[in-house]
């Protein structure tokens, strides 16, 4: 009987194990502690029209309809195919600086600073 008895503590001490593991993680979400290791602040990362302003800067000078010697063209020195990936269509100098804007907000968003790294030491600290 004793083997009866050890096994249902065993059984018992299972379930209670169970309930602590379920209930402690659902206790701290709710009072909002499981999600600190896992967001950052606003701040930590430059604002994509910030980032966009510098690189932009340093990428046509301004000019939206530049084209460089490679044929990376507009704002942001869109090449044709990455354009075309971001569903612009035709040639990027040829688009309104509002849609290469929206364009490169896309890329940004996808991409992060990644597509401009050429030129990252010339926007790097002013994004």
């Amino acid at each position: 009987m004793s083997d009866v008895r050890s096994g249902d503590r065993g059984i018992s001490r299972i379930k209670a194990r169970a309930r602590v593991l379920i209930a402690v993680p659902a206790l701290v979400a709710a009072i909002g502690g499981g999600s600190v290791a896992l967001s950052q602040p606003a701040s930590a990362a430059p604002s994509a029209d910030g980032a966009l302003a510098a690189i932009s800067k340093c990428e046509s000078g301004g000019n939206p309809s530049v084209v460089n010697s490679i044929g990376a063209g507009g704002l942001f020195q869109f090449l044709p195919g990455t354009w075309h990936g971001v569903g612009g269509s035709g040639l990027p100098q040829n688009a309104s600086a509002s849609e290469q804007w929206m364009r490169a907000r896309m890329l940004y968003a996808q991409q992060g600073t990644s597509p401009w790294y050429a030129s990252k030491h010339c926007w790097a600290g002013k994004a």
